[in-house]
């Protein structure tokens, strides 16, 4: 186990040298260095294994193209208001009530399109910034907003916010309101 433990610390601190070297004494202790020693044996060691975890965008952006419309109809901000995020509701019956702010106020001529779990789901058309989910089921769901002009070009979008829909069961055995 110690020669484990002396290997390990040791091949960690050589990985940056080009040659290792590996003996054994006269009493059969393994012995690894940097330096030749009588009766050393070159020891080839394979490039270590690294991780790099990929650049996370938190917000996400349309492409350029589009962004630089964005500026030109002058839409600095859309967030969604409501459903919160994080919010938990309770026996929503599958309907979602959904309200965005879009930062200057939206054109009429442009509609916000609604995001649910990736798939597009809903439209907000003719300036509306308030509208309704339907056969939104129990689960934790992802909701994203697009404002999109009036020939559909994407102009800006709000970053994504999470939600969960819990509904009681009254299959559930500790539910007061299940009958025997």
């Amino acid at each position: 186990m110690r020669i484990s433990v002396l290997l390990v610390c040791l091949l960690a601190g050589l990985v940056a040298y080009a040659e290792v070297f590996r003996w054994v004494d006269e009493d059969g202790v393994v012995h690894f260095s940097d330096r030749p020693h009588e009766g050393a044996e070159t020891v080839e060691l394979q490039q270590a294994q690294t991780f790099s975890a990929p650049a996370v965008n938190r917000q996400p952006q349309m492409p350029e193209q589009e962004s630089a419309s964005s500026e030109e109809e002058g839409y600095t901000g859309l967030r969604i208001l409501s459903p919160g995020q994080d919010e938990v509701l309770w026996n929503t019956g599958g309907i979602v009530d959904v309200q965005v702010d879009a930062e200057p106020q939206l054109q009429t001529d442009h509609s916000i399109k609604l995001f649910l779990d990736g798939q597009r789901v809903s439209s907000l058309e003719g300036g509306q910034t308030s509208g309704q989910l339907t056969d939104v089921f129990r689960g934790t769901h992802d909701l994203r907003a697009e404002i999109h002009d009036a020939t559909g070009n994407g102009l800006f979008q709000s970053v994504a916010i999470s939600f969960t829909v819990q509904q009681t069961s009254v299959q559930n055995p500790n539910n007061p309101n299940a009958r025997p």
